[in-house]
């Protein structure tokens, strides 16, 4: 009953003078809103990074030249070559797919449409690689692979530019720069992230693209998914030795191809966007400090606007903790009340931002306001302690006297 008193006691108080109390939590508002804001978009951009990742697959390994700077150039110490490839291709143990990767664009033109598209060289087993299905029509095979056939896959994006009358693309000739591509499958529909269309894709024969459109002898990189996420270090050592001994390197010199592993990659992103929002959310967090002083400093004017009632009460029995005991809970509710305003407004504001933004999902983080209302109560019980012993210290001869 006695907490039940004094929390009514402290409400009453408050809204003794609205406007003031308002502004006094506005700090608290404002710090707890941009705090929740930015953990919640934290955990956003790590959900979308995840399922980014997560559906090229986490056993994944991409295998590229290394690039190094010199005389003011960059050049790559090693261009990936079909040695290579067939190198990987024999001395890997424990991989599933490997596919040499060509990527270049060219302008597509079907009739009166045109379209400038992405083209991606793989082999047969690209699809599979990337984890890319087939909507209808087929894949080109290994022949084709062989042949150079003059053979793709389009997405879905490419099919609505160039396909605008209701023509099933499946058997239609595009024509790619100068070179009549026939179309044999069209890709399922992928999810665009943060702007990126992975719809507007064309893939065809690796030996296609590299005779045809870019005339190289080389592949931009080569990929290759491992048997299950496990073997992923044994096979990086692999590819290693395998580089070493296909490029005639000592062991003591480093290998001349860069070895990204996805997982690796997936793991340092994520650790630099927590580091960001961290550092985000420390900068927003500062707000609650100031917001802190505010309290306190009220909770002095309040303190000494009502001298004459601390005397009274003390005067007719009232123990020096329950007056401080009635200083703290207005210092905490204050707090609390500020508290959850700011959660309903970052709550809200990320919501709309989420509704605006189409990439961007709306992510409830339970943890941001857990630690918001503790944050909260700690920043009441901090700023209100000293004001409320102040009070609890008051003569009550001398507070009576007040004027």
């Amino acid at each position: 009953m006695i907490i039940l008193d004094t929390l009514k006691l402290a409400l009453r108080a408050l809204l003794r003078n609205r406007m003031r109390t308002f502004l006094t939590m506005l700090g608290i508002i404002i710090g707890i809103s941009s705090v929740i804001i930015m953990m919640s978009l934290g955990s956003s951009l790590t959900s979308v990074m995840s399922d980014t990742f997560s559906s090229m697959g986490t056993n994944s390994i991409s295998v590229s030249g290394k690039w190094e700077r010199e005389g003011g150039y960059w050049r790559q110490l090693h261009e990936m070559d079909v040695a290579d490839l067939a190198a990987l291709r024999e001395g890997c143990s424990r991989v599933a797919f490997i596919t040499p990767v060509v990527v270049t664009s060219s302008p597509l033109v079907f009739g009166n449409n045109s379209h400038s598209g992405r083209i991606e060289g793989g082999s047969e087993e690209h699809l599979k690689i990337n984890n890319i299905a087939i909507e209808r029509g087929t894949m080109f095979d290994s022949a084709d692979v062989m042949s150079f056939a003059k053979v793709c896959v389009i997405g879905q994006t490419v099919a609505e530019h160039l396909f605008t009358d209701g023509e099933d693309p499946i058997g239609q000739t595009v024509r790619c720069g100068n070179v009549p591509v026939t179309v044999i499958g069209v890709l399922q529909h992928r999810e665009k992230k943060f702007g990126y269309d992975f719809d507007d894709l064309v893939v065809m024969p690796y030996t296609t693209v590299m005779k045809r459109f870019t005339g190289n002898d080389y592949f931009d990189y080569i990929n290759i998914i491992c048997n299950n996420p496990a073997d992923i270090d044994y096979t990086a050592i692999e590819i290693e030795q395998i580089m070493h001994i296909t490029h005639g390197l000592t062991p003591e010199e480093p290998v001349d191809v860069s070895i990204d592993i996805q997982s690796e990659t997936m793991e340092q992103l994520s650790n630099i966007l927590s580091i960001v929002v961290l550092v985000l959310s420390i900068i927003a967090g500062i707000s609650l400090l100031v917001g802190g002083i505010g309290i306190m400093n009220i909770m002095y004017v309040t303190v000494t606007e009502r001298t004459r009632e601390i005397g009274l009460r003390k005067a007719i029995g009232a123990r020096r903790s329950n007056i401080m005991l009635q200083f703290l809970t207005e210092s905490v509710v204050l707090s609390l009340t500020g508290g959850l305003l700011g959660i309903l407004l970052g709550l809200g504001i990320y919501a709309l931002a989420a509704a605006l933004i189409e990439q961007l999902p709306f992510a409830l983080n339970v943890g941001a306001i857990l630690t918001s209302f503790a944050v909260c109560t700690a920043v009441g019980l901090f700023f209100g302690w000293y004001p409320a012993r102040r009070a609890a210290d008051l003569d009550p001869i001398q507070a009576l006297r007040y004027e």
